[in-house]
């Protein structure tokens, strides 16, 4: 179960500090809730879909910590980055759940997927969550119906815009001290999230 205490690991100032940490402490907890994650990802899928865990490992850090961690999960055994992906992760503020086309997968997507298209996928994004273009900020604003419109119109306009959507749980949050209802919340959002992935990769080839 992830705690409060698991964000302790950005208060350590040095790579191999916090690299340490990263390993010991929230890597382990990637591998142990992978299992849950995979089986909610091809319950929500139809079980139509295989997806594989990629733990970050941070290897181009060489002076600076990492400033966020995760685990990705992509139908595509070897990488993920290219391809629309689920995330787990943290960043100092939260720990987040999220669907992520980066800039190495997006002209991918728009082949075949119109902003039209794209507007009607996101338009199905609960009150609740959460939409940026940005994967390498924390930043994320609420999935108003303005907020997702401006989403969409920057992913358009602005070649390495990228599209992050999801929830997230905050340090104090009550969450973080009832591992059922962590895990629910969890899987309920990556099953909230999966009918957008499948709307925007059924034309890819992802394996």
């Amino acid at each position: 179960m992830f705690t409060k205490s698991d964000f302790e690991i950005f208060d350590e100032p040095t790579l191999p500090g916090r690299m340490n940490l990263i390993k010991t402490v929230i890597d382990p907890k990637f591998e142990a809730i992978t299992p849950t994650v995979l089986a909610t990802l091809a319950t929500a899928s139809g079980d139509d879909a295989v997806f594989y865990p990629h733990i970050a490992k941070h290897l181009r850090r060489f002076k600076n910590p990492p400033v966020d961690t995760w685990v990705a999960f992509s139908e595509n055994k070897r990488s993920y980055k290219a391809l629309p992906h689920f995330e787990l992760g943290f960043w100092p503020e939260r720990l987040f759940i999220y669907f992520d086309i980066l800039d190495e997968s997006k002209a991918s997507v728009q082949a075949g997927v119109t902003a039209e298209q794209l507007a009607t996928a996101l338009a199905k994004l609960p009150s609740d969550y959460l939409i940026s273009n940005d994967h390498s900020s924390a930043k994320m604003n609420p999935a108003t119906a303005a907020n997702i419109a401006a989403a969409v119109k920057k992913f358009g306009q602005y070649k390495h815009s990228e599209l992050v959507l999801g929830r997230a749980i905050e340090p104090d949050s009550d969450l973080l001290r009832d591992e059922a209802a962590q895990h629910a919340y969890i899987n309920e959002t990556f099953t909230t999230l999966m009918p957008i992935y499948q709307a925007l990769t059924k034309h890819l080839a992802l394996h």
